[in-house]
């Protein structure tokens, strides 16, 4: 096997499961095969599963240092090696800042945080570079409170000379005055609700083109894909909503409208959040279905 990171495909990867997480009442779907995350066997297998649909690597949801997220984030650099030592598959992950986590719900916390993750990851072949820097990827930066001056001060402490490259979540393109680039976990959700999803990813696309013209930078475009969505049993959660999964429809539509917006990057909601129904990984109802579809579009895209 081998990979184009010319063109990464990142779907967005969560190590938080053992085999209690597994139940009916607050998930739409189930794995093909209950699975602990920190089990080397299970990320081995995810990392075959992925490499074999041409993803290039994971986006990993990060809590913190010492989290159980963090520590598997370790295991996950060391069985990607073992991945290339066997397969000849480079496979390079990133982490999603998990901003309200009460381990970075601060700009102190915050601060700390990133420091750590810049001297114990930053220089790993494994993790994720992009024209030779290390690529973080932010959930939500400006909700709960938290500004954009305080993300500048942020960026001055931790990265004060851009040698890393900082993707945030969002649709509002004011985050390009502090980061690199933007993502949507949302994949835009709402052009496959209205049948505008090919708008909805070239809109995006232009309002990047236009930033980048009227500032001579060069900001990154991540299109989203998913599959569809179910968080309808997440307990205590408000506001849950289904984006029906269309026998794969929805998935088709939503990779056709990715690639035809020209990105930098596409990322994938989500290899495993079983608790949104966002899942590519295998699963009882749909078998292999959304890894080969995936693999179909991965082809395409790296042509």
């Amino acid at each position: 096997m081998t990979n184009d990171h010319g063109r990464p495909v990142l779907a967005f990867y969560y190590t938080w499961y053992n085999q209690q997480s597994w139940t009916r009442t607050q998930m739409s779907d189930l794995p093909a095969s209950e699975y602990n995350s920190g089990d080397d066997t299970t990320i081995d297998r995810q990392l075959d599963e992925a490499a074999g649909a041409g993803i290039t690597g994971f986006i990993s949801s990060w809590w913190g240092a010492g989290d159980k997220t963090d520590v598997n984030f370790g295991k996950l650099l060391a069985r990607a090696a073992n991945l290339e030592a066997q397969d000849h598959y480079h496979f390079a992950s990133s982490l999603y800042i998990e901003s309200d986590a009460p381990n970075l719900n601060s700009p102190e916390k915050m601060v700390s945080a990133l420091n750590y993750v810049n001297s114990h990851y930053s220089a790993n072949p494994y993790f994720f570079h992009w024209q030779g820097k290390p690529v973080l990827f932010f959930w939500d930066p400006l909700g709960n409170g938290r500004t954009l001056a305080q993300w500048t001060t942020i960026r001055q402490q931790v990265d004060p000379h851009h040698q890393m490259i900082w993707s945030a979540e969002g649709v509002n393109t004011d985050l390009l005055s502090v980061f690199d680039g933007i993502h949507l976990f949302s994949a835009g959700y709402w052009g496959l609700q209205n049948n505008s999803m090919p708008q909805v990813d070239q809109g995006f696309r232009d309002k990047i083109n236009a930033y980048n013209k009227a500032h001579n930078t060069q900001k990154i475009w991540a299109a989203g894909v998913m599959p569809g969505y179910d968080d309808t049993r997440v307990p205590g959660r408000k506001n849950t909503f289904v984006v029906p999964r269309n026998n794969g429809a929805a998935y088709t539509t939503s990779w056709n409208a990715a690639i035809g917006s020209a990105p930098d990057w596409i990322t994938i909601t989500s290899f495993n959040e079983w608790y949104e129904g966002a899942m590519i990984e295998p699963s009882v109802t749909y078998g292999n279905q959304y890894l080969d579809l995936t693999r179909q579009f991965t082809q395409r895209w790296h042509g």
